[in-house]
């Protein structure tokens, strides 16, 4: 093969949730969220390792480098490919980084992926300068990387790969979409010999922290998200010893503990997690992680097995605290069982982070203040409040575009400070001040303040925290 190396990349645009299609935040703009190591990129190193060629890993902004930083890398490296990972916030932008790449270097070979080509959809398509970008994952990069290298090796034509974008002739050209792979164990475990793990941290303790991805896919019909165009609607788990060899691998070598199990609906399938947390502990991994999970998927068993495991805070997608927005975004749960899954937490002794959003088309300002009642009253220890997205591809999309709210898919805006649209009640500015409002009456209030204050359990911890409370302030200030 004439590849031989590749510079894999998150480019110099800002700290933004990248790899993990469905999730592109702003983290600078959000209230408690940390920065998670390119997991995607470790993966793809992988397998271009297995491959035979040598791959190189760069998150400019969590190393704190900028474009210069990425030339000179360029220009040392001489990679064979460069491959981005790419948001739709930050589109314009990310692809800046192949053009830098062909001017070093016209036979380089430019590689993107992202959910934006996942959508197939023209308008948002017509956006992209394929100029400088050679092909374009449409769909899982991971596996569909597999195909395209052995059709490199085996000389065939790209229109024989399924899942991809190309140029052929100045014209862009897609191909039929791949069907998602049943077997994630056939994944190689993420290189993170190639990483500074030591940058991507627990937010309270600062301890090293690693993303282990547990499944894929989700049946739910949320009409907001991305996450079953691009990892499907129905559960893909990982063998329980295949995940248990990941953590091992991160003791033992990389000398990490704690854990974020990554996955569309961690809790989805209570056999699966539950088998998880009894041979994590048969295994005496004395690890510390955490989880996502909805609150109709949790239940005082589970809960009780995830916390002797090691968990020590799950994270819920409640969303609404109106009943009408929940029945219109098809959420399917109401308040109740938000308010169950908080106690069951509670007696369990795991912490909460409850992720709500407004901005939905239906959301006035009295649909808003029952969000920021139940986020306010359900004594959870984190919050973050979204302001909602249409993305491509989503039912949102289709009901925003029709009511007027949008005329073109979002690019280049971000669901915390720089929202695409209004609601059918209130403006862009509106949904920004109201978000702040929310995220102030929660995290400055009185109550929330002592009772941090004196949970904590070191000074490290209490610095941690009073670095995000500042950062929190700052942003909050911002106009």
């Amino acid at each position: 093969m004439r590849y031989k190396k590749a510079l894999l990349i998150y480019p110099p645009v800002g700290h933004y949730q990248r790899g993990e299609e469905r999730c592109q935040a702003d983290i600078e703009s959000g209230s408690a969220i940390n920065i998670r190591e390119p997991l995607d990129l470790a993966v793809i190193g992988a397998i271009l390792a297995d491959a035979g060629m040598r791959p190189v890993i760069r998150d400019y902004p969590a190393e704190n480098k900028g474009w210069k930083h990425f030339t000179n890398d360029l220009k040392d490296e001489k990679p064979d490919i460069v491959l981005i990972s790419i948001t739709e916030a930050t589109l314009k932008e990310d692809l800046y980084a192949l053009e830098l790449a062909k001017k070093s270097n016209s036979n380089i070979l430019t590689l993107a992926k992202g959910a934006v080509f996942s959508t197939y959809n023209d308008a948002l398509l017509s956006k992209i300068d394929f100029s400088s970008l050679d092909i374009a994952f449409c769909g899982e990069a991971e596996f569909i990387l597999k195909e395209l290298l052995l059709s490199f090796e085996n000389k065939m034509e790209l229109s024989k790969v399924k899942g991809i974008a190309y140029k052929n002739n100045e014209r862009i050209c897609f191909t039929p979409k791949r069907e998602f792979d049943k077997d994630l164990d056939s994944l190689p475990y993420p290189r993170r010999d190639l990483i500074i793990n030591s940058l991507y941290i627990r937010p309270d303790s600062g301890q090293p922290q690693a993303t282990i991805q547990a499944s894929r896919g989700c049946p739910f019909k949320c009409i907001y998200c991305l996450s079953p165009i691009f990892s499907g609607c129905k559960v893909r788990t990982r063998s329980i010893k295949n995940i248990l060899g990941e953590i091992e691998e991160c003791i033992n070598k990389y000398n990490i503990q704690n854990f974020f199990f990554r996955a569309d609906t961690f809790t989805y399938n209570k056999k699966h997690v539950t088998e998880l947390c009894r041979q994590i502990i048969e295994s005496s991994l004395n690890i510390n992680w955490v989880a996502n999970s909805r609150v109709d998927t949790f239940d005082i068993e589970t809960a009780s097995w995830m916390k002797k495991s090691g968990c020590w805070l799950v994270a819920f997608g409640i969303e609404s605290g109106n009943q009408e927005i929940l029945d219109k975004i098809k959420k399917n749960t109401d308040n109740e069982k938000a308010e169950k899954a908080i106690e069951i937490c509670k007696k369990t002794g795991l912490k909460t982070y409850g992720f709500f959003m407004i901005g939905f088309p239906w959301d006035n300002r009295d649909t808003i203040e029952d969000t920021i009642d139940l986020a306010t009253r359900l004594e959870l220890d984190f919050i973050e409040i979204h302001i909602s997205t249409p993305y491509a591809g989503t039912e949102l999309y289709d009901i925003a575009t029709k009511l007027g709210l949008v005329d073109s898919p979002p690019s280049g805006y971000n669901y915390f400070s720089n929202p695409p649209a209004g609601t059918l009640y209130l403006s862009r500015q509106e949904l920004i001040e109201l978000r702040k409002k929310g995220l102030k009456r929660f995290y400055l209030s009185n109550k929330y303040i002592r009772k941090k204050i004196f949970s904590t359990r070191s000074p490290k911890e209490i610095i941690n925290y009073l670095r995000y409370g500042l950062k929190l302030i700052k942003n909050l200030m911002r106009k």
